[in-house]
Parts: C-alpha cells; structure tokens; sequence
C-alpha cells in the first residue's frame, strides 16, 4: 500500500482524538483520546519508518506505546 494511505488514516484518527479532547470533560475520556492521538502518530512514524527502510521509526513508536501504557496505569490509578 502507499503510505498516502496511512498518512491520511493517520490524520484522522488524530482529528478523532483531537475533538474529543477538546469536547469531552471526563478525565478517562480525555486520557483515552490523547492514547489515540498517540497511536495516529504512531502509525505515521511505522509508515515513514517503513518508507525509508529504517527501524528508528520502529522502535521509537515501541518507546511511545510503553509510555502510554504508562500513562494509561497512572491514568487509572
């Protein structure tokens, strides 16, 4: 597939995000959005990474998702 795709299914998956935290007041819900917002980044740096054939990108959106996985424990602590 091109990564045109990827970039705009990224794109909205952060629009998605985006409004809802810019809509939502319930904390979780807010956290949940901000988890996608990460996750559309995510999948624009794959799409690069696997663009230009290196793992960099690979292995820095590893690094994000254990972040947010941090963050969602703290979130629900």
């Amino acid at each position: 597939m091109d990564v045109a795709w990827f970039v705009v299914l990224s794109a909205f998956i952060f629009g998605i995000g985006a409004a809802g935290v810019l809509t939502r007041r319930n904390p979780l819900v807010v956290l949940l959005c901000i988890e996608l917002m990460l996750n559309a980044g995510n999948l624009a740096l794959i799409a690069f990474a696997r663009m230009y054939g290196n793992t960099e990108g690979q292995v820095f959106a590893l690094i994000v998702m254990v972040v947010a996985a941090c963050e969602v424990v703290i979130g629900l602590g």
